[in-house]
């Protein structure tokens, strides 16, 4: 189920954490730069409006860094407002920071964005970049680069504003008391339920309708820079604290539940399971008082997993799933197609659901190979019996040809980005979608 081997420089966040690590721990003294860039200060990229204007702007920041990187080199949206840039073997610290300059003066640039009362609208960014410089290999790990450079980033205030910051990352030893910061003001966070959950609609692509939604954990850390999801679940997989994490998220999600039932909002979420969390025996009990507690169908519960979740501890795994199931909940693959023996997993577990990776949606228009592999998994996840969920939809031609496709849902900035709770509700309310429909666990093929 692989693609054809080609760089692609855009990775998902997550993705581009795992290859920094990669490329921290070699042992051949390679360099390597680390750039935090915030596209405008709090929240601006909100102010300007949701929908086309937001995808057009993000569309052409997109393509001004893809003009100015190498072909070794990766990026990633960690969220519409941060972007993370990977520079791979560099020979300096000074071509680092004059990369980060040039995508400094190209994101300055005004952009123009389509509006309907001002059609000639253009829009400025004011844009900052944090760059954390890996000189060597001495036990640096990826959590750590990435504190370095988004502090960086979020320096400019108290350095006369200048936009662009570069730090030295020599051994973890260095960093270890603002990582250990971090650590120590998520878990607080964590004790207090400081965390949000936003949700990112899932639109049905037969009806138009958002029956479905994604819950996403969110943190703004004190200093006012969000942190990214990713590196929430690595460091509270670190400490030991995913349980909680998983917890939070399932009673925050099922709580919002319940109150947009008295909105006449029915609408099913899913919620992501790490491999620690599902080889945790407690978690089906977890669940079913979860569930008990705020009186929520356990059809309207779909609980997300991954591959490399599964692969961990197959037999424990095959046995949580087989109580969640019995419980009611329904079942989600993730990132499907990515890995090594996709089928495998089909036949063993019993999924409502196969999550199509964004790396094969973002190009099913322009690459034919992913059109083939994104048919190809619409096909299977309806042999299966499973609905077929796109992740990473980002424009309107992807849409429709997923639709062409006969995909069943799609998720993505283009539908909309994930929205706070109240955001969510009038959303769906707004577009006639949720109130009195019914979720997908419920529709038929």
């Amino acid at each position: 189920m692989r693609r054809p081997e080609r760089a692609s420089p855009r990775l998902r966040p997550g993705e581009l954490l795992r290859l920094l690590g990669e490329r921290t721990a070699r042992a051949d003294g390679a360099r390597t730069a680390l750039l935090a860039i915030e596209l405008s200060p709090s929240d601006r990229l909100l102010a300007i409006g949701r929908g086309r204007v937001e995808r057009a702007v993000l569309a052409e920041v997109e393509r001004r860094v893809e003009a100015v990187l190498r072909p070794a080199d990766r990026y990633a949206f960690a969220s519409r407002e941060e972007l993370w840039v990977l520079l791979a073997d560099l020979p300096s610290e000074s071509l680092a920071e004059l990369a980060g300059r040039t995508l400094l003066e190209r994101l300055r640039r005004p952009i123009t964005a389509p509006h309907p009362q001002h059609p000639a609208a253009s829009i400025e960014l004011d844009p900052s970049v944090g760059i954390a410089w890996v000189a060597a290999t001495d036990d640096i790990d990826a959590l750590s680069v990435l504190a370095v450079a988004t502090e960086a980033s979020a320096a400019r205030a108290s350095h006369g504003d200048r936009r662009i910051q570069v730090r030295r990352v020599r051994a973890t030893r260095d960093n270890a008391p603002m990582q250990r910061k971090l650590e120590h003001d998520l878990a607080r966070a964590l004790d207090g339920n400081d965390l949000e959950v936003h949700f990112q609609p899932q639109v049905d692509l037969r009806s138009g309708q958002c029956r479905s939604a994604e819950a996403l954990i969110r943190w703004r850390h004190s200093d006012g820079r969000a942190v990214n999801p990713e590196s929430i679940v690595a460091i509270c997989e670190k400490r030991d604290l995913i349980l909680q994490l998983t917890r939070f998220t399932l009673h925050t999600t099922l709580r919002q539940m319940s109150g947009w039932d008295a909105l006449g909002l029915d609408v099913a979420v899913a919620v992501n399971l790490s491999a620690a969390t599902l080889s945790d025996p407690s978690l089906p009990l977890m669940v079913s008082q979860a569930l008990d507690t705020w009186d929520i169908p356990a059809g309207r519960l779909t609980l997300e997993l991954t591959e490399s979740a599964l692969i961990r501890n197959q037999q424990v795994a095959r046995e949580t799933m087989n109580q969640l199931k019995r419980l009611g909940c329904r079942l989600s693959i993730d990132d499907f197609g990515t890995g090594y023996s996709p089928y495998t997993y089909l036949r063993q577990f019993s999924f409502d659901e196969l999550k199509i990776d964004q790396s094969f949606v973002r190009s099913v228009n322009s690459e034919a190979a992913d059109l083939r592999i994104v048919q190809s998994l619409v096909d299977l996840a309806h042999t299966f019996g499973m609905h077929a969920v796109a992740e990473g939809v980002e424009d309107e031609a992807s849409e429709q040809a997923l639709r062409a496709l006969g995909c069943d849902i799609a998720q993505g900035w283009f539908v909309s980005a994930a929205l706070a709770p109240g955001d969510f509700a009038t959303w769906c309310l707004a577009r006639g979608s949720g109130a009195g429909k019914r979720h997908p666990a419920t529709v038929g093929r």
